[in-house]
């Protein structure tokens, strides 16, 4: 029996020899476990590190540079000829971009400066009702040109139910020629109307003011030996972009007596008016305003001796029209 459980006894010793080494493996590895991965970027040495040296502090005592102070804390930046002065004659050629060909008349290739575009514009037609009676007042002015010439037609007057043109009443043929962005001198002739009309050659300015004052300054030689002048100023006040109050301030001036239309030496008259429109558009707009309007020195005398008002004052009525 002894024999028995020996011989039993060896086969069991070797299957638990042969399940140990098989398993032995396995606790080798949880025993002593795999180190992670080392990336090649954490394999490479950090870069050396260079180090610079400090600026030094550079002295610009010694540079030539004109107008720049740099010894001291101040800050001057006058670049002396570097940025003043004016450029040479010759630094631009206005037919450079051109190539040298120059604007021509051929239609439909004219550049827009040299475009000749007619305008007619009618500043005051207008009912007048006032203490000299009712009449009709207007203003006109045609021009057709390019934007540096122009020729002008204007025309001014007032004719009162009483058969009196006034002595002012005028046409004028003009060029105008441009001066600057905002003026242009006048030159041409002026042709009264009515009694004692007179012939006048004419010269002056018109532009643009500083603070937008519309201004015209036009002198006269008359036939008949008499010199004279006419001063126009107007501005526009915009309530809004459409409702537009005009002020105007006008005189006349004369170095001779004119016994044919009453008109005195020295100052005639003056004649302050404002006129306010709506603009429907641009080119159609009704308006109302009052003129006062007074005769002065001699001008004054010749209408005192007929009985007339020396001051006058006007209701209008009327329309501004352009196209």
């Amino acid at each position: 029996m002894i024999r028995i459980a020996r011989l039993r006894t060896a086969p069991f010793a070797i299957g638990m020899f042969l399940s140990i080494a098989m398993a032995s493996p396995a606790f080798a590895q949880e025993a002593f476990p795999t180190p992670p991965a080392v990336s090649q970027a954490e394999q490479t040495p950090p870069p050396e590190q260079h180090v610079h040296p400090a600026p030094q502090a550079q002295d610009h005592a010694g540079m030539d540079m004109p107008g720049m102070d740099m010894s001291g804390t101040g800050t001057t930046m006058d670049m002396g000829r570097m940025q003043g002065g004016k450029a040479p004659p010759d630094a631009r050629d206005s037919d450079d971009y051109s190539d040298g060909y120059r604007n021509s008349t051929l239609p439909g290739y004219e550049m827009a400066d040299k475009l000749s575009i007619p305008k007619i514009l009618v500043d005051e037609l207008e009912f007048v009702s006032g203490n000299e009676g009712q009449g009709v007042g207007w203003t006109v002015l045609v021009t057709k040109g390019q934007d540096n010439d122009k020729l002008w037609l204007r025309s001014q007057g007032l004719k009162n139910s009483r058969d009196r043109l006034d002595a002012e009443s005028s046409v004028e043929a003009l060029w105008w020629h441009s001066k600057s962005p905002f003026w242009g001198t006048l030159l041409g002739v002026r042709q009264d109307l009515g009694k004692g009309a007179t012939t006048w050659l004419a010269a002056g300015v018109e532009g643009l003011a500083p603070y937008w004052f519309d201004v015209q300054l036009t002198a006269y030689v008359g036939d008949d030996g008499r010199v004279a002048a006419r001063a126009k100023a107007a501005y526009e006040v915009l309530f809004t972009n459409r409702l537009i109050l005009t002020p105007q301030v006008e005189t006349n001036l004369y170095s001779k007596r004119s016994t044919d239309r009453e008109l005195g030496s020295g100052f005639s008259n003056v004649e302050l008016s404002g006129r306010l429109r709506y603009e429907f558009s641009r080119k159609f707009a009704p308006y109302v305003g009052f003129v006062w309007e007074r005769a002065l020195g001699g001008t004054a005398d010749f209408r005192r001796a007929d009985r007339e008002i020396v001051t006058e004052r006007r209701v209008v009525v009327g329309l501004r029209l352009w196209w």
